[in-house]
């Protein structure tokens, strides 16, 4: 009686700990653009909002697929009223090559995104840009009972359309307000800044 004992508790304890190891889906925001690049816009007078999100839904335990969106709105003052309003796509598959004990450790993250970005100078002269661009995210990614944190950085290259000659991307023109009047099709790269997702795991 005393062994079937201590092999259902050891049976019950191989169980909860494989539950607690089970993949679960995680939705996640990236709020520091929104605490830091949306004041420092306002202090100058403008509206700069960006807020990235996404979700990492389990392919396997060390294996996410990673969907990411990313609205961006920006109001200046100029000649009238200035405007620029893009979104950001990107899916990824995020591979944990050291993984710890809460289900995350650290990941290698290659994706394949897009983005597509409309400018417009006093209502009268408006561009619409795009890019396509292969990334590679690094970072570590724990979960804390519901609570998913990752710390992440990256960069990516590719190939964008009607780009302000005097920007690096589509990506990086929706905040430094380059000429309008100037464009060209060329090769673009971006860093990824991240460096905070945070979210629930369900």
């Amino acid at each position: 009686m005393k062994n079937l004992c201590v092999l259902a508790a050891w049976l019950i304890a191989g169980a909860a700990w494989a539950a607690e190891r089970e993949p679960s889906l995680s939705l996640w925001i990236q709020p520091l653009s929104a605490l830091t690049l949306t004041p420092l816009a306002a202090s100058e007078g403008n509206t700069f909002l960006m807020v990235p999100g996404g979700a990492n839904i389990p392919l396997s335990p060390t294996q996410d697929l990673v969907l990411e969106i990313t609205p961006i709105m920006s109001l200046q003052e100029c000649e009238g009223r200035c405007s620029t309003y893009g979104l950001s796509l990107a899916v990824g598959s995020s591979w944990t090559v050291l993984p710890n004990n809460s289900g995350g450790g650290f990941f290698l993250q290659p994706k394949l995104g897009g983005v597509v970005a409309r400018d417009s100078r006093g209502g009268e002269n408006t561009e619409t840009g795009t890019q396509l661009s292969l990334g590679l995210d690094l970072g570590y990614r724990t979960k804390l009972g519901p609570l998913f944190l990752a710390f992440v950085g990256g960069g990516s290259v590719g190939w964008g359309w009607n780009v302000p000659s005097s920007s690096q991307s589509v990506f990086f023109s929706l905040w430094d307000w380059p000429d309008l009047a100037r464009r060209e099709n060329k090769v673009v790269w971006d860093l990824n800044l991240h460096l905070l997702r945070i979210g629930a795991s369900f």
